[in-house]
């Protein structure tokens, strides 16, 4: 039986919440820049926080923890404009569709059984971003951290994007080591 090859964001989608076989092409892009943006807030970093929970998750499920750091990472420090919309503006005006620390968009994965409560509990907004992460990169030939990422960014990507590429220079460079979580 042929593996299928899905490429579009839904069918992919699919395959991560059934999880059944398929390759998800995707391509390197020298144009992809790994810079750092200027609103990249380091101090809004949670990863020290949640240190010892991405290791045991991430061993849990087969991933390595520095890709659920750096994702962490990246989704913290550019995220965190969500902690300036105070919570009790959130039921009269709805704007957040995705909760940190992963940001994980809870009615996009509902079918995988992401439910809103459940993010936000840090362990389970954890594990849930390590499993897409896991089936991410089991659907990659030759994953890289750049691909997996540029994915989990947006399920649909053909070509590593700026995302991919900038988790990519913090996976090696690892800002959290200074905060002390070790990995």
């Amino acid at each position: 039986m042929n593996t299928p090859i899905l490429n579009m964001r839904d069918d992919r989608k699919e395959s991560i919440v059934q999880n059944t076989p398929a390759i998800f092409e995707i391509t390197s892009n020298e144009n992809a820049n790994g810079s750092a943006p200027w609103f990249e807030a380091d101090s809004q970093s949670e990863v020290g926080r949640w240190c010892g929970s991405i290791i045991q998750i991430s061993k849990k499920h087969g991933v390595d923890p520095r890709l659920t750091m750096a994702i962490m990472y990246m989704e913290t420090t550019h995220g965190y404009y969500e902690r300036l919309y105070p919570d009790f503006l959130e039921e009269v005006f709805p704007l957040r569709k995705s909760i940190l620390p992963m940001n994980i968009h809870y009615k996009y994965w509902r079918e995988l059984g992401v439910t809103k409560n459940s993010l936000n509990c840090p362990h389970y907004n954890i594990e849930f971003g390590v499993i897409i992460l896991k089936r991410i990169q089991e659907r990659i030939n030759n994953p890289t951290i750049e691909k997996i990422a540029s994915i989990y960014n947006f399920i649909g990507a053909e070509k590593v994007t700026d995302y991919g590429a900038r988790v990519s220079k913090v996976y090696l460079t690892q800002p959290w080591k200074l905060k002390g979580c070790a990995q």
